[in-house]
């Protein structure tokens, strides 16, 4: 059985983040982030040494937020996730992403509230759901933007639709379709 200390875990996942590194400089790749505008091949061209360090690195780090949550807090989550998927399905259907975009990149709680027919009340807690999962970013109180992640549902109909899609015929034992939307907003 591997050991799972937090010293340990942290040191494979700063090898796998400085294997990544230094390929990303020697293929002239540009790092990820979450900026909105961000766009570098690191996610869709990257090497194979890339490619399996990340891997490497996504497991650690699922692993280390088991050790670092516990028990009780990890299957909270994961029982959880089900309610932040809602709310991304919600998001999609109202086009609160695209009155962001068409905001100049900014839009308050209110003006988002009113195009996207979502009591404030509950966007307010939608929109905190995903900026956890930084999908939204909240740069002032109560003033939301677009992260990279969103500016892809925005601006790629394509794949939009396709995670649109997952919610139609979601997992079992889960709402699909209008009736994620119907929680999200009754």
């Amino acid at each position: 059985m591997e050991h799972m200390a937090i010293g340990n875990l942290a040191a494979d996942i700063l090898h796998e983040c400085s294997v990544m590194d230094r390929e990303c400089q020697a293929k002239n790749t540009a790092p990820p982030t979450l900026e909105a505008g961000t766009s570098t091949a690191f996610w869709s061209e990257s090497s194979t040494e890339i490619t399996a360090a990340r891997t490497k690195a996504l497991g650690l780090l699922d692993k280390l937020g088991a050790v670092l949550r516990g028990p009780h807090e990890f299957l909270h989550e994961y029982v959880a996730s089900g309610w932040d998927q809602a709310a991304l399905y919600a998001l999609l259907q109202s086009r609160t992403l695209e009155h962001i975009a068409s905001s100049g990149g900014l839009a308050s709680l209110g003006s988002l509230s009113a195009k996207s027919g979502i009591p404030s009340d509950k966007l307010v807690r939608i929109l905190a759901l995903l900026r956890c999962k930084n999908i939204v970013q909240e740069p002032e109180d109560g003033v939301f933007s677009l992260t990279t992640i969103s500016e892809k549902l925005v601006d790629d109909g394509d794949f939009r639709a396709w995670v649109e899609f997952q919610y139609i015929h979601g997992p079992p034992a889960m709402p699909v379709g209008d009736e994620y939307h119907a929680l999200m907003i009754s």
